[in-house]
C-alpha cells in the first residue's frame, strides 16, 4: 500500500533533521510516520505525532559532509533510478547490517516503503557514514544456531560493557575474545531459523535492545531482493544480530517480569490500537510483527504484537 500525501510530505519536511540526536540517540521520525501510515493511522493522528516527536531533534544543516553525501546519492537515484542505485549500493554495505544498531537498514527499508527519493539517499548516505565491519565472515559446522546463543549466552553471562550505547557495545564485542570464539555463521541458517529464535529471545525477556532484532530482520527481509548473494546476506545479517545479542551481556540469561496477560484481538485491531501509541518502538515492533506474520504465521509475532498493546493499556 503506498504512503499517503501527508506521511509523504512530513518525511520530506523531516529531512530538515540529524539522523541522530541527543548525543547519538537514533531519529525514528520516518519509520515511525510510515508504520502509522500503514497501520490506518488518519491524516490528524500522524501529523500530530510528527509535531510531538520533531521537539527533540536537532538541525541538519551543520552537517555538510552528511548533506553532500546524501546530494550525491540523490543525483545517482535520479540518473540511474532507485533500483539500479539499491543493487550497486547494498553489497558494499552488507558487512555492516548493525551499523547504529541497525538503524541504518531499518530506515532504508521504510525510505523505500515510502518510495521517497531524498530519504533513499538519506538513509544510504546515513548507512554508508556509519559503516563498520564488526569482524569477516566465517562458516562453520561445529554449533547450530541455538547452540551458538547458548554458548554467547554463558560467555557473557558476567559482562558489563563501558558505554550506554547499544552500536558502540556492539563493537565492543566484536572485538571480545569470547566474542570472537563464537562468531562464525552455522552452515544451515535459514529465515525461518533467524525469525524463530529473534522472536524467541525477545519474547523471553522483552529486551529493548533484541526487540530491534524483530524490527531488524523485517528490514532486512524487505532489503533481501536488492542482493545477489542471499543466503551469504542472511549470514551477515546473523553474525550482526548475534554481536548485538551478546551486548545484552548479564541479562541474557533472566526471563521477562510478570506482564498483564495480553487481549486476544485480530490483527486489524491490534495494529488499530497500536497506532495509537506515542512510543516509536511500540509502534514499529506492532507494525513489524504484523508485516512478518504475513508471510511466517509464528503466533509469538501475534502474542508481541499483543502484549505492547496490554503494556500501554491502549
Amino acid at each position: 500500500m503506498k504512503t499517503s500525501l501527508l506521511t509523504n510530505e512530513l518525511i520530506v519536511a523531516g529531512l530538515q533533521f540529524q539522523p541522530t540526536y541527543k548525543n547519538g540517540l537514533n531519529n525514528h521520525l520516518p519509520m515511525t510516520l510510515v508504520a502509522l501510515d500503514q497501520m490506518g493511522a488518519n491524516d490528524e493522528r500522524i501529523l500530530l505525532f510528527y509535531h510531538q516527536y520533531i521537539a527533540q531533534l536537532e538541525n541538519v544543516a551543520r552537517n555538510e559532509p552528511f548533506i553532500k553525501q546524501a546530494d550525491k546519492i540523490e543525483q545517482r537515484i535520479k540518473n540511474d533510478g532507485v533500483e539500479a542505485t539499491l543493487i550497486a549500493y547494498m553489497p558494499r554495505l552488507i558487512a555492516s547490517f548493525n551499523a547504529q544498531a541497525f538503524q541504518c537498514m531499518i530506515r532504508l527499508s521504510y525510505a523505500i516503503k515510502s518510495q521517497q527519493q531524498r530519504e533513499i539517499a538519506y538513509a544510504l548516505a546515513y548507512w554508508e557514514q556509519s559503516y563498520q565491519l564488526i569482524t569477516p565472515l566465517s562458516i562453520t559446522e561445529k554449533y547450530n544456531a541455538e547452540q551458538q546463543l547458548e554458548q554467547l549466552v554463558y560467555a557473557f553471562s558476567n559482562s558489563s560493557f563501558q558505554t550506554n550505547n547499544v552500536s558502540q557495545r556492539i563493537f565492543e564485542v566484536a572485538q571480545h575474545p569470547n566474542y570472537l570464539k563464537l562468531a562464525s555463521v552455522p552452515a544451515d541458517m535459514t529465515i525461518e531459523k533467524v525469525l524463530q529464535l529473534v522472536v524467541e529471545y525477545y519474547h523471553k525477556t522483552n529486551n529493548s535492545t533484541l526487540l530491534h532484532g524483530i524490527t531488524a530482520l523485517h528490514a532486512f527481509i524487505e532489503l533481501l531482493q536488492y542482493f545477489p548473494e542471499k543466503q551469504t546476506a542472511l549470514q551477515w545479517f546473523w553474525q550482526s544480530y548475534t554481536a548485538a545479542f551478546a551486548t545484552v551481556g548479564k541479562n541474557l540469561p533472566q526471563s521477562r517480569d510478570v506482564l498483564p496477560p495480553p487481549p486476544h484481538l485480530s490483527w486489524l485491531e491490534t495494529i488499530t490500537l497500536g497506532a495509537l501509541s506515542n512510543n516509536d518502538h511500540t509502534i514499529t515492533l506492532i507494525y513489524s510483527c504484523s508485516e512478518l506474520y504475513k508471510r511466517y504465521p509464528l503466533a509469538e509475532l501475534k502474542y508481541i504484537a499483543n502484549q505492547c498493546i496490554a503494556n500501554e493499556s491502549l
